[in-house]
């Protein structure tokens, strides 16, 4: 399930690993982890990987429960709806901080993250569409000069991806094409500096993403 990692930065190595296989639904909700169990697969000490499950606990993906253990997060409809409120509120605090400071170099590099993931969906890359996906809408974060808003962005971004992997699985037949619109309609707004139209689409865009990802969470818990 996991590749043994190299000597140098253990840590970080075991977080991405451990972090891959739990959004991608390797180690699935409720899962127990066990940290033998890693350990052997990584071929590392308890350390790094006890390092790790805290790691992944602060970014939600993870939950610790006292005398049993580590278990793998299962979301509830009302955790859906919690984080998706975050993500607007997050995105549109970006969107005022970096309207009128994006230069014609943001816009090729937005731009070839559309056009990359558009040639992603059209050769069924689906790991690389949600990448793409993720980059684009991070790249106004990281354009902002806002520390607090980057460290509370880095500890939602791993439940968003993990949620988009369950829609994925829940819709095996979803049209990935709407992200592409979605995300034309918001570098449109952004290059007409229109800070509203920016926050009435990012507003639609995660109500529908959210109302999505709830109903895969439902029906998970359903089956």
């Amino acid at each position: 399930m996991l590749q043994r990692v190299k000597s140098s930065n253990l840590r970080d190595q075991v977080v991405q690993q451990i972090r891959t296989a739990i959004i991608e639904g390797r180690i699935k909700p409720n899962d127990h982890i066990v940290e033998k169990d890693l350990t052997d697969q990584l071929g590392v000490s308890r350390t790094p990987v006890r390092e790790a499950l805290i790691l992944l606990e602060r970014e939600g993906l993870v939950c610790s429960i006292p005398n049993r253990g580590s278990f793998v997060r299962s979301f509830s409809e009302r955790a859906v709806e919690q984080i998706f409120s975050m993500r607007v509120t997050l995105e549109n605090f970006a969107a005022e901080l970096v309207v009128d400071t994006l230069t014609t170099t943001d816009f090729a590099v937005l731009e070839h993250l559309i056009f990359s993931q558009s040639d992603a969906i059209e050769r069924d890359d689906f790991n690389r569409v949600r990448s793409i996906d993720m980059a684009f809408h991070q790249y106004f974060i990281e354009k902002t000069d806002h520390a607090l808003l980057h460290r509370t962005w880095s500890e939602l971004v791993a439940q968003i991806a993990a949620l988009l992997f369950l829609r994925a699985d829940a819709f095996p037949d979803y049209d990935e094409f709407r992200a592409i619109h979605d995300h034309q309609a918001i570098l449109h707004a952004y290059h007409a500096r229109d800070l509203n139209a920016i926050r009435a689409n990012n507003v639609r865009i995660n109500k529908r993403v959210a109302d999505e990802c709830r109903q895969s969470v439902g029906d998970l818990h359903r089956d």
